[in-house]
């Protein structure tokens, strides 16, 4: 059947003749919701309760088959009284679809359909002249019911312009769209037609990162010498006309346009806990106190969430988001929710690397999960851990006086925090604090209902909220879940692959060995598990597909003494008697050199002795004089020289000689005292006969004084 010969005898329908009706709901409920939802006309049935709804915003279709049921008399009761309304609805191709209208021409519409229904309601009790004149003449003296008086006012608006008055002639020329069809109701929509010349130039300046207003925007055209340039009013117009996205182009990044654009939200009720771990790390938005050097830095967190339970599993500390720091969060995840199906983590090298993603050693290998990554630039993916952190680690950064904000947010709050540090009016918190504030909101996150979760009655206010992680985990518990239990300290050393030789294996410049245990392994490729903190031992498993454990290699565990152990020590035992007699033999140069030597007497000298001795006075300047002997320990007079004096000779002569003068300068002539203070002269003498540089001897006798 076309549009064209639809007839104007179906007017009137009850909910229980729409319902099934092609594009209508299936049952009378849904018929009275769809019907408030689209705004059709109703009124009460001539006979028994209930009302009729009328059919002019009904769907093609649904009018169609309506029409055929009355003429094959399957639905006798259809009224079609149209004198009660007589708004014909034939329906022509030139009426505008409900759909293509806009939000401010369905507005409109609606508001003249109100005031049209008020007209038919008062042309029940007289003719449809006298209600025209009676409704214009109460809207003139705003007398009209609330709703109504409020209807006038937008059916009145050209495009929101307003400025039109309600009349007789205005009245029944909205009865004539009406015959059209109700969506003819609807005012027509502007035909803007080409966009000016200065909208291309206007908006090439005004999409730039700086994000200039509009007013600088043309100020900057009129500088660049633009040849139109659009007035404050035109520019403002357009920006307004054009939708948000479109205008921020070029003016925000990519991550902040995603932010306003549509998006798709993940349903979790079918996932149980541990299917899908969320995992990212974070930089401290607060200073601690470095447990190492004791100066202030900020950690990086690494904490990983459950998407079904949005419980918060695991979480570490480290200098930065590295491989021990994601595998030591993923650890406590796993000791608490088991082994996960999927981790989804962003694309850093902490997760992108062979410990955990290595086709043979890589962890999720071993442990039998995926890693999905996130698109890069999109942190929306990463919705879970990302709302956790603001809820957990901000507020714990927030709590300590060394809080410096988001990350290259606020360069002077962390200016602020310095000088106050420097100053000593803030403390710089240690780890273990910051490590206790971060725990205790942990476990009030996990205790704290959430929106993601499903509503439940709270067992002690009797009222309907949320669930809490740690109630949604004990509600699949009950339900049957188990968690896959791993030895997590086991499973989660790092791990490579390394070639067994001869018994070794030559790891991170080190040997480790099992003389028993891989002596069968010799030229075979192994997979070795360590420990980073720990370098005694490691654990070498097969790499076949038994996966099998082979033994534990201890670190030089072949290495033994290049002597025997008796060899050795006979060695040992003569490298010492020697070195006793080294030091015996030291032992008694020292003594000789403490003795006294004032004390001693001479022994002549040999025809050699004398030679040497002569050659060491011509040496030192005395020549002239008798030559001195070495002080030896003798005790018979028989060993002076001819003249009554001790002879020194040997490295010590000089020394010797000068203090032996010194303490007997009566027994020197006139030119051996001469002699004297001419070398007395020199420091070097004065040093080795320990005297100060400004101490000079002075002459005791009457020699030395010239009385």
């Amino acid at each position: 059947m076309s549009e064209t010969t639809l007839t104007e005898q179906i007017i009137w329908a009850t909910a229980a003749q729409l319902a099934g009706l092609p594009e209508m709901p299936q049952s009378e409920r849904g018929v009275h919701l769809w019907v408030d939802r689209n705004g059709l006309l109703k009124r009460k049935k001539s006979s028994g309760k209930g009302f009729e709804y009328h059919t002019g915003l009904l769907p093609l279709a649904a009018r169609q088959a309506l029409q055929e049921r009355q003429e094959t008399g399957d639905c006798p009761e259809v009224s079609d009284n149209a004198a009660a309304l007589p708004i014909l609805i034939p329906v022509r191709r030139d009426t505008p679809e409900m759909a293509d209208l806009k939000k401010w021409q369905r507005e409109i519409m609606d508001a003249r359909l109100i005031i049209l229904r008020e007209v038919e309601q008062r042309a029940a009790g007289s003719s449809l002249a006298q209600a025209v004149e009676m409704v214009v003449a109460l809207a003139e003296d705003r007398s009209l019911p609330p709703e109504v008086q409020a209807a006038v006012t937008l059916a009145l608006a050209k495009n929101h312009g307003g400025g039109e008055t309600l009349s007789v002639s205005t009245i029944h020329r909205w009865r004539a769209l009406a015959k059209r069809g109700t969506p003819a109701l609807a005012p027509a929509a502007l035909d803007l037609g080409k966009e000016p010349d200065w909208v291309p130039v206007f908006m090439k300046f005004y999409r730039s990162p700086s994000r200039p207003t509009i007013a600088a925007t043309i100020r900057l055209m009129h500088e660049q010498g633009v040849a139109v340039v659009p007035s404050y009013a035109q520019a403002q117009r357009h920006i307004q006309r054009i939708g948000e996205v479109e205008k921020s182009q070029g003016r925000m990044s990519r991550n902040q346009i995603r932010a306003r654009l549509p998006f798709i939200r993940r349903y979790t009720g079918d996932l149980q806990p541990g299917d899908i771990f969320n995992g990212d790390g974070h930089l401290s938005y607060c200073l601690v106190q470095h447990p190492n050097t004791g100066k202030a830095f900020r950690p990086e967190v690494t904490e990983v969430f459950d998407v079904a339970s949005r419980n918060h599993s695991g979480w570490s500390i480290a200098f930065a988001e590295n491989t021990l720091a994601v595998m030591d969060a993923l650890r406590m995840g796993v000791e608490e929710l088991g082994v996960p199906r999927i981790v989804h983590w962003d694309n850093g090298a902490g997760v992108k690397n062979k410990n955990l993603q290595d086709e043979v050693s890589g962890l999720k290998n071993r442990l039998g999960f995926d890693f999905y990554h996130q698109t890069p630039g999109n942190p929306q993916a990463g919705g879970v851990v990302e709302r956790g952190h603001q809820q957990i680690f901000i507020p714990a950064a927030k709590r300590f006086d060394t809080y410096v904000g988001r990350r290259d947010k606020d360069d002077g709050l962390l200016r602020i925090v310095m000088k106050k540090l420097s100053e000593g009016k803030i403390r710089l918190p240690t780890i273990e604090e910051f490590v206790a504030v971060i725990e205790t909101l942990r476990q009030q996150y996990n205790n704290r209902p959430h929106s993601s979760l499903p509503l439940m009655v709270d067992p002690v206010t009797g009222k309907r909220r949320h669930e809490s992680p740690n109630e949604a985990l004990q509600r699949h518990r009950a339900a049957g879940w188990n968690p896959v239990v791993v030895d997590a300290l086991e499973e989660f050393r790092l791990e490579e692959v390394r070639t067994v030789l001869r018994g070794e294996i030559r790891f991170h410049g080190m040997l480790y060995a099992a003389p028993e245990g891989l002596r069968d392994w010799h030229g075979k490729k192994v997979r070795v598990r360590f420990d980073p903190r720990n370098g005694s031992k490691v654990w070498v498993w097969s790499l076949d597909k038994h996966d099998k454990f082979i033994c534990e290699a201890q670190r030089d565990a072949n290495l033994r003494p290049y002597l025997t152990e008796s060899v050795q020590e006979h060695a040992e035992q003569k490298r010492l008697r020697g070195q006793l007699a080294r030091l015996d033999r030291k032992r008694l140069e020292k003594l000789a050199e403490a003795r006294p030597t004032l004390e001693l007497v001479a022994e002549p000298l040999t025809i050699e002795q004398e030679r040497v001795a002569n050659e060491m006075l011509e040496r030192f300047g005395m020549i002239d004089q008798p030559p001195l002997a070495e002080v030896i320990p003798l005790h018979a007079e028989d060993g002076l020289s001819p003249s009554g004096r001790p002879i020194f000779r040997g490295e010590f002569a000089e020394r010797d000689w000068g203090l032996w003068a010194l303490a007997h300068t009566d027994e020197l002539d006139e030119e051996e005292l001469d002699q004297l203070e001419a070398r007395m002269e020199d420091p070097r003498f004065r040093l080795m006969l320990g005297l100060d540089d400004d101490e000079l001897p002075q002459r005791s006798t009457k020699k030395m004084t010239g009385q």
